[in-house]
């Protein structure tokens, strides 16, 4: 009898033992992978800027070889001379010959230029061509000019990337911080994730790890703020990408007075793998509407594909609110993807979620910490809760600093929302009852 209750006592340390060495293993399995995605979405690539060759829509031409002896135009005003003398380099290395160039003050002289045929080939810096269009009497820029040919120009590292994240891991414990606030960069552009572009969803992601709670802020894209290198002018934020990340993040350190420990900059086209690596994501909408050709969403919850999520996050003239209901949108696919990234179902696709996010993310936060907070995620499993805001404030027409030459819509800040935001955002950095 003796013998039979410590076989039966071996046996459960045994089985034990061996689900231990399992789990044991299953963590180092899943960790290894993150580990080797961690690699790379927090190493920035090196920034680079895609300049293109525009004809008018009615041009004959339809390669960059057919615009030979063609007067070609620039601008000065964007301040990328040497990126511009890059291309005509590359332009002429096709051609055979440097084409005649004229330089006009600013980007709507350019394509002013191009219209009355003074020029008949521009080159147009692709994160510029949708400010352009969005000018009042230069509508017709987005069916009325023809992109002939693209070429990538990596631009010179000036170090802030690199400063900001060796500043961060100065001053930040290599454990788990109790709260933090993060910057989330969305980007959809022509090109890839380290092509400078306009900064089209511009959200705060304020966390606090111990009482589990993410507090979602949004900043319309066409906030009229300033940022360091703007002087005292004023531009849209979505532009302040346009100069780097960081620009972007000095914008909304200025308009909302705090720091901001973290970015996270990411491309919405690419996010539509990660839903997809996740097996869709559930998504609550507060209103009844369709987006031609991709489905039809109705008020509660809709469960989502990449693409029906990414067309979510897009659409803004179904609302009466039109961009504000759009970043709500924005912010429910975030809080979406983190309540499925976080629960158990994740396990069943990890290595193909892993593989979509490299291609999709750069952050300048430091391996230790997101490997920690993963960690400390998998092993206590709780529920965050999530609550949102979007600052508001009043539609006008103003100059930009990025597209000088015409004024552009803005909005500007409303003073009692901003301070609203702030508030929030230090209710969960230092919420009732912690230390």
């Amino acid at each position: 009898m003796k013998t039979k209750k410590r076989w039966i006592a071996y046996t459960a340390i045994g089985l034990v033992a061996a689900l231990l060495l399992t789990a044991i293993g299953l963590a180092i399995y899943y960790i290894s992978i993150m580990n080797q995605t961690l690699d790379q979405v927090t190493t920035p690539a090196r920034p680079k800027a895609v300049f293109s060759v525009y004809v008018l829509t009615a041009d004959p031409a339809e390669s960059i070889q057919d615009t030979l002896g063609y007067p070609y135009g620039i601008s000065s005003a964007d301040g990328k001379l040497e990126a511009m003398e890059q291309t005509l380099v590359q332009i002429e290395e096709v051609l055979g010959e440097r084409p005649a160039v004229d330089t006009y003050e600013n980007l709507f002289a350019l394509v002013d230029g191009l219209r009355d045929q003074k020029s008949r080939a521009i080159i147009l810096d692709e994160a510029y061509t949708a400010s352009i269009a969005e000018a009042e009497g230069y509508d017709w820029t987005a069916q009325g000019i023809r992109r002939v040919a693209s070429y990538t120009i990596q631009e010179e590292e000036k170090g802030e990337a690199d400063t900001a994240q060796s500043d961060t891991e100065a001053v930040l414990p290599a454990d788990i911080p109790q709260a933090f606030t993060m910057y989330v960069s969305g980007i959809d552009t022509f090109g890839g994730l380290a092509t400078r572009a306009r900064s089209d969803v511009n959200i705060l992601l304020t966390v606090n790890t111990r009482s589990k709670e993410i507090f979602m802020l949004a900043t319309p894209r066409d906030y009229y703020v300033d940022f360091s290198i703007t002087g005292n002018a004023k531009d849209k934020l979505a532009h302040a990408g346009i100069h780097g990340v960081e620009a972007s993040i000095d914008a909304l350190q200025r308009l909302y007075g705090i720091d901001i420990d973290y970015y996270l900059r990411m491309n919405f086209a690419g996010f539509v793998d990660i839903i997809d690596a996740l097996g869709g994501i559930e998504v609550y909408s507060e209103y009844d509407f369709t987006v031609k050709n991709i489905r039809d969403y109705h008020k509660g919850y809709n469960q989502l594909t990449g693409l029906e999520a990414l067309a979510f996050a897009r659409e803004r003239l179904s609302f009466p609110t039109g961009d504000y209901q759009r970043a709500k949108h924005q912010m429910e696919v975030i809080r979406a993807v983190i309540t499925k990234c976080v629960s158990p179902a994740i396990l069943k696709n990890y290595r193909s979620v892993m593989e979509a996010i490299g291609g999709s993310f750069e952050t300048n936060m430091p391996q230790d910490q997101i490997s920690s907070l993963v960690k400390m995620q998998l092993f206590d499993n709780k529920k965050w809760n999530f609550t949102s805001f979007t600052v508001d404030g009043t539609s006008a027409f103003r100059p930009t600093y990025s597209a000088p030459g015409r004024d552009l819509y803005v909005i500007l800040p409303s003073p009692d929302a901003v301070r609203q935001a702030v508030e929030m955002m230090e209710a969960v950095r230092q919420p009732t009852g912690e230390d």
